[in-house]
């Protein structure tokens, strides 16, 4: 795609492995000198924008009606994330200092996928639990804490509760509020680590990625 938007869309393809990853990443090379941080920026911001249409096609795939509940709750922050991904790559201010992600290791390797299949199990069971012993609040609580770290487990929860307990709503709900947990999180890895350039735009364009998911949440709860 050339130099000018390579950062941009390495930061994309980084949000469907972990948006979370990507912001770190980025913030870490932020630092160094000689590195451009408006790319960056930018490519924190699409892999964010990203993480949307991921979580979407995943309720797409394992309980479609999910997939519609969430919607409300997820529309703004996909047009906010992807109005900005768009102006930015427009306007040109992607050209810099070339970085690529660190290489991933391949998640279908045996010990990985043993350690998610367990990982993904246990979100399982802690959710079924907290709602038999807590009700829709400790769902909704265990939701933020999830989406600070793995938003594909509290998903994946989310998808079966939808389905086994006929909870659709607080299923969108709670991936919402983890949406806004994980939005949250990566927005302080970029104002504690980066620097200069890379801080103010990439915190900016989170700054306002938490705002939509807030207001997409009260979007969802009031509708």
């Amino acid at each position: 795609v050339g130099a000018a938007r390579g950062t941009a869309v390495a930061g994309m393809l980084g949000g469907l492995i972990s948006s979370t990853a990507v912001a770190l990443s980025f913030s870490r090379q932020s630092r160094e000198p000689g590195v451009a941080g408006a790319p960056l920026a930018l490519g924190t911001i699409g892999a964010c924008t990203v993480l949307i249409p991921r979580l979407v096609v995943v309720t797409l795939a394992l309980r479609p009606a999910l997939t519609l509940a969430l919607t409300p709750f997820l529309l703004p922050p996909l047009l906010v994330g992807g109005t900005a991904l768009a102006l930015g790559l427009a306007r040109g201010n992607t050209a810099g200092d070339q970085r690529e992600l660190p290489e991933e290791r391949n998640p279908l390797r045996l010990g990985q996928a043993i350690l998610m299949a367990l990982g993904f199990q246990a979100v399982l069971i802690i959710m079924a639990l907290v709602r038999q012993r807590f009700g829709e609040t400790g769902v909704l609580t265990t939701s933020a804490f999830l989406g600070l770290t793995d938003m594909d487990a509290l998903t994946l929860a989310m998808s079966r509760m939808a389905g086994t307990m006929g909870v659709t709503r607080l299923a969108a709900t709670g991936i919402a509020i983890g949406v806004l947990s994980n939005t949250i999180v990566k927005l302080g890895l970029v104002l504690s680590l980066g620097t200069g350039e890379f801080r103010r735009r990439g915190g900016l364009g989170l700054a306002l990625l938490a705002l939509a998911s807030g207001a997409g949440l009260w979007w969802g709860l009031a509708g």
